[in-house]
C-alpha cells in the first residue's frame, strides 16, 4: 500500500493531536510509537545501477515491517513495504534519479514510526566539457544524512570501457573537481565516492561525458616549404575546406625544444595556399605545422582541431678547404608520404642549376673536389641548392622543397701562351689565357710595340684573333698583352707580357 506522511507529521502525530483536543486529559506517548530506523548509507550498486538502502533495525522488539519513502520537499511517498527481517533494499526503478529516502517502522499493532529527520541521498553528480582548456569539469550535491561526519570524496574517473582510477581526495567542503588535460574526441566516465568518518563509503551513480570538437578537416597537408631569396620563404598547403573547420593558423618553430608561434592566420575557400614568411635564410631554419581551429564563442583563444605534418626550410651551408666543396644540410621533415631524398645542384656558367647528385633521405652532406668543375666557363664562386624529393603519393606530385642557394668563392689562376698562330685551323689560332674559373671583373688589351691598342675585351672566354680593328691580320712578330683581374675571393692580379703571332 502506497501512502504519504508529512515530515516530522505523520498520521499518528495527527491522530494524537486530534484526541488531545477531544479529550485533554488523556495521556498518549508519542513513545509508543516504534522507533524509527537509523539508514546507514544509500549508495548505486555500479553492477546494475540499483540504489542501495541499508539501515539498522529498530530498538524496538515489536517490528514487523519497514517502510521506504520517497522523500520530496519533506513529504514523503510510501515506495515499498519490507518484512521485519530485511535491513536493505535495492531499488531497480529510480532512474538513477538520486531520489532521497527515509525508512520508518510498523509494528505488530500498525503503529508506524515518525518520519523525523533522518533522510539519506547519495551525492548527485554532472560532467560538463570545458573544451577551451579542455578539461572535464565534475560537480556534486553534498551526501545528505551524513551532515558533519564525511571526511571527504573521492573523484574516480577514466575512459569509457576502461577500469576508473582515482583521480583525486578532496575535503568535505569542496563539490567540484577539474580534469584538466582530457583527450579529444573520447568518452569518459566519472563517479563520486563519499566517505564516512567511520570508513563508511557511498557511490554516485556513474556519469559521462564526451569530449567532442567540430570534425576536423578531412585532411592537412604541408606540401612543400621553399626558399625564396635571402629573407623569405614559401609554405604550400593543402586542405580539406568543405567542413565544418576551415580556419586555419600557420606555426613555426626554430627547434624542437622551442615552443611553437604564429606567422598567420586564414580562413580558407579553396583547398590549395601558398603563403610567405620572413627571415635570414642563410643562417636560420624553421620547422612549420598548420593547425585547422575553432573559436567558440565561449573560449578567449581558437582551439586546435587538427594538425598537418611537419614541413621544414632547409638550411643549407657550404665550405671550401684544399680545393674541396663541403656541404651540409638541415634535413627536411616531413611529407606526408614521406622522404625519397635529395638532389644537389651546382649553378653552370650559364646561370642554370642542374643535378650533379642524388643521395638518400638520412644523408644530410656532400662533398666534390672543384677540380672536377674547371671547364674556362664556370664563375669563381660555385653556387650550389639541394631539393627535397617526396615519395610519390598516389596520383599526385611528390613535394619538392628547395633550399638556400650557398655560394664558395675560388681563388682564379691563370695561364698565358707565349705564341699563337692567327688565322690557322689549329687550336691555337687565337691569344687566350687559359683560366681555370672566372673571375668576377676581368680586362685583357693588347698593344703593338709602337703603343697601338689592337684588342680590347672584358669577356675572360673573348680571345684575340691576331686582326686589326678593320679586319685585317696583324703582321708576325711580337705584341704587348695587359691583363688584369679581380677573383671572386677578392684578390686583384695584372699581368703583362709578349705574345709571338707566327704564320706557318
Amino acid at each position: 500500500m502506497i501512502g504519504t506522511q508529512k515530515y516530522g507529521l505523520g498520521l499518528w502525530s495527527v491522530l494524537l493531536l486530534t484526541l488531545l483536543l477531544v479529550c485533554p486529559g488523556m495521556v498518549f506517548a508519542e513513545s509508543d510509537l516504534p522507533d524509527k530506523p537509523e539508514i546507514i548509507c544509500v549508495t548505486v550498486d555500479h553492477s546494475d545501477d540499483g540504489v542501495l538502502i541499508q539501515w539498522k533495525p529498530s530498538e524496538d522488539s515489536d517490528i514487523e515491517f519497514y517502510h521506504i519513502y520517497k522523500m520530496t520537499n519533506r513529504t514523503g511517498q510510501k515506495l515499498f513495504t519490507l518484512p521485519a527481517n530485511t535491513l536493505e533494499f535495492k531499488h531497480m526503478s529510480s532512474g538513477l534519479k538520486n531520489l532521497e529516502y527515509s525508512v520508518t517502522a510498523e509494528d505488530s499493532s500498525g503503529n508506524e514510526s515518525l518520519l523525523t529527520p533522518g533522510e539519506h541521498r547519495a551525492v548527485s553528480a554532472s560532467v560538463e566539457f570545458d573544451p577551451c582548456s579542455p578539461a572535464n569539469i565534475i560537480t556534486w550535491s553534498a551526501y545528505v544524512g551524513w551532515e558533519g561526519k564525511i571526511s571527504g570524496y573521492r573523484i574516480y574517473g577514466g575512459f569509457a570501457g576502461e577500469t576508473m582510477q582515482m583521480l583525486k581526495f578532496v575535503h568535505a567542503a569542496t563539490l567540484s573537481y577539474t580534469h584538466n588535460g582530457v583527450s579529444i574526441d573520447s568518452t569518459y566516465n566519472y563517479y563520486i565516492e563519499t566517505v564516512h568518518a567511520t570508513g563508511i563509503t557511498s557511490h554516485s551513480a556513474i556519469e559521462s561525458i564526451s569530449t567532442l570538437y567540430p570534425e576536423a578537416p578531412g585532411f592537412l597537408t604541408v606540401d612543400h616549404v621553399s626558399v625564396i631569396d635571402r629573407s623569405s620563404v614559401e609554405l604550400q598547403f593543402t586542405a580539406d575546406v568543405n567542413g565544418p573547420v576551415n580556419h586555419f593558423r600557420i606555426m613555426k618553430r626554430s627547434n624542437q625544444q622551442a615552443p611553437f608561434a604564429e606567422v598567420t592566420t586564414m580562413n580558407a575557400s579553396q583547398s590549395t595556399h601558398v603563403i610567405q614568411d620572413q627571415f635570414n635564410t642563410a643562417s636560420m631554419s624553421y620547422e612549420y605545422i598548420v593547425q585547422s581551429v575553432f573559436q567558440p564563442e565561449e573560449c578567449n583563444v581558437a582551439l586546435v582541431i587538427s594538425e598537418s605534418n611537419p614541413g621544414t626550410s632547409i638550411l643549407l651551408e657550404g665550405t671550401l678547404e684544399d680545393r674541396i666543396t663541403s656541404l651540409n644540410w638541415t634535413p627536411y621533415k616531413t611529407y606526408s608520404a614521406g622522404l625519397s631524398g635529395y638532389i644537389i645542384q651546382r649553378r653552370s656558367g650559364t646561370g642554370e642549376f642542374f643535378d650533379i647528385q642524388s643521395v638518400g633521405p638520412g644523408t644530410t652532406t656532400w662533398r666534390e673536389s672543384i677540380q672536377s668543375v674547371i671547364n674556362g666557363l664556370q664563375p669563381g664562386v660555385l653556387q650550389y641548392k639541394v631539393l627535397a624529393i617526396g615519395n610519390q603519393d598516389g596520383s599526385n606530385d611528390p613535394g619538392i622543397s628547395i633550399s638556400n642557394i650557398v655560394s664558395v668563392t675560388v681563388t682564379t689562376e691563370l695561364q698565358v701562351p707565349s705564341a699563337f698562330t692567327p688565322g690557322s685551323n689549329d687550336m691555337n689560332f687565337e691569344f687566350k689565357p687559359i683560366i681555370d674559373f672566372a673571375p668576377r671583373k676581368y680586362a685583357m688589351v693588347i698593344y703593338d710595340r709602337g703603343g697601338r691598342k689592337l684588342f680590347e675585351t672584358t669577356n675572360p672566354d673573348e680571345g684575340w684573333d691576331g686582326r686589326f680593328h678593320n679586319g685585317n691580320f696583324v703582321d708576325e712578330g711580337v705584341y704587348v698583352y695587359y691583363i688584369q683581374f679581380t677573383d671572386y675571393t677578392g684578390l686583384f692580379k695584372s699581368f703583362t707580357g709578349n705574345i709571338t703571332a707566327l704564320y706557318p
